[in-house]
């Protein structure tokens, strides 16, 4: 399955891994995705685009004291 016909989903998480700005990640996928419509569907009207990025993991920040470290 492709997000909008225009990219993969593996080039989706691709743009979106790569956005250091993880609150920019989302408009930034939607600006690759306009871009990829107009190059590859050519006098067709773009659609509506939007996207939510989800980010289930986050890693722990070294500075952050981890909960074992909080323990002892």
């Amino acid at each position: 399955m492709q997000v909008w016909d225009v990219i993969s989903n593996q080039e989706a998480v691709d743009i979106v891994s790569s956005t250091p700005d993880k609150a920019k990640s989302a408009k930034r996928l939607v600006e690759c995705a306009v871009h990829a419509w107009k190059r590859k569907r050519r006098g067709i009207a773009i659609d509506d685009i939007s996207a939510i990025c989800l980010f289930l993991h986050s890693p722990i920040s070294s500075e952050q004291d981890s909960p074992i470290d909080s323990v002892k």
